[in-house]
């Protein structure tokens, strides 16, 4: 009698031990597929695009003329590359429609004529302006903590 009451134990400690086995595995599932764990994967995978960027001045001012002199050499690509992650292929699509229309010359004029007019820790604005002081350009150059460099958010 002792001997099957003590398989009878085994047989239900077993059964709840997979049991448990079970519900471990399906909330490890389920915690692992949660939009919560997805976000901070999402962030942690931008997080080290932009820690891993190699594009971008130790300035405000170096970022600027790199990108001039990229768009000097004709070169979108890399032009886009000194923009936020996030804007690059929408501005290199712009700048192979501005280069298509010949209107490359045009833009680098006024990109050179930009100066600064407001200054923060993380944030520089430029302006360019013509003859009659109507504003052709705003650019917003801002700081990328994780790489240490600057990058263009705005054009």
């Amino acid at each position: 009698m002792a001997m099957r009451l003590t398989k009878s134990l085994a047989g239900v400690g077993a059964v709840i031990l997979v049991g448990a086995g079970v519900l471990f595995f399906i909330q490890y599932l389920n915690e692992k597929e949660s939009p919560e764990k997805k976000a901070e994967e999402a962030m942690r995978q931008i997080e080290k695009a932009y820690r891993e960027d190699p594009y971008g001045g130790i300035t405000p001012e170096e970022t600027l003329q790199l990108f001039i002199d990229a768009l000097k050499k004709g070169d979108t690509d890399l032009a886009a590359k000194y923009f936020v992650l996030d804007k690059q292929e929408e501005m290199r699509v712009d700048l192979d429609l501005v280069k298509e229309k010949g209107l490359l010359d045009e833009l680098l004029v006024d990109l050179e004529r930009t100066v600064k007019t407001k200054t923060s820790n993380e944030e520089v604005f430029f302006v360019a302006s013509d003859e009659e002081n109507i504003v052709k350009i705003q650019m917003i150059i801002g700081w990328n903590q994780n790489n240490k460099k600057w990058k263009i958010y705005e054009l």
